[in-house]
């Protein structure tokens, strides 16, 4: 069976550009698959002025962004990604910076479960609550919970991005399984 990875926070976005005045122009909530011509073909947003600012590869936050280098190997893939492009701008450093905002398949019926080691041993174990684990077809894309986003890539992907050295990337290991809901008899 396939191993699943979700991108996870590193150090290096600890210095990651933070986005500026968000509001009014771009709801998050439109992006996924069904919404995503909504939003604006090309954004140009300003970040915090900090000279600790280093434009990485990946930025998890307020949501995905992804460099032109990141998104060259997810075409790869041929998963279905529509995409649209963010220019981020530092004025105190006076650069600015491509990215990628990307829109991918996503499910509320699979959650995805975090692998603990321990002395290179697994030591989690699935909730009971659970159902089956599953494989999936595809090499990116999101699963949703009631809090969060989490885009979950394979460890195909994976390899390929750390291949090619992409800085900021974290990766936690995870297991996909299938909600089951609970039925209960009648009386």
């Amino acid at each position: 069976m396939t191993k699943y990875f979700k991108l996870y926070d590193t150090p290096e976005l600890k210095y990651a550009p933070r986005i500026m005045n968000l509001f009014g122009k771009l709801d998050i909530r439109d992006i996924q698959l069904k919404t995503y011509p909504k939003l604006p073909e090309r954004l140009v947003l300003f970040v915090e002025p900090s000279d600790k600012n280093i434009f990485t590869d990946i930025i998890l936050s307020p949501f995905l962004l992804v460099s032109p280098a990141v998104l060259e190997v997810i075409k790869m893939y041929k998963d279905v990604c529509f995409y649209r492009e963010v220019i981020l701008i530092d004025q105190l450093q006076r650069k600015s910076q491509l990215y990628f905002l990307p829109v991918f398949d996503e499910t509320s019926v699979l959650r995805a479960i975090e692998k603990e080691y321990e002395n290179g041993m697994c030591i989690s174990k699935p909730p009971e609550q659970y159902g089956e684990r599953v494989a999936v077809s595809k090499n990116i894309f999101c699963v949703i919970d009631s809090s969060k986003r989490h885009t979950v890539i394979s460890m195909e992907l994976a390899e390929s991005l750390i291949r090619r050295g992409i800085f900021g990337l974290g990766l936690k290991e995870v297991e996909l399984y299938r909600i089951t809901e609970e039925r209960s008899m009648p009386q």
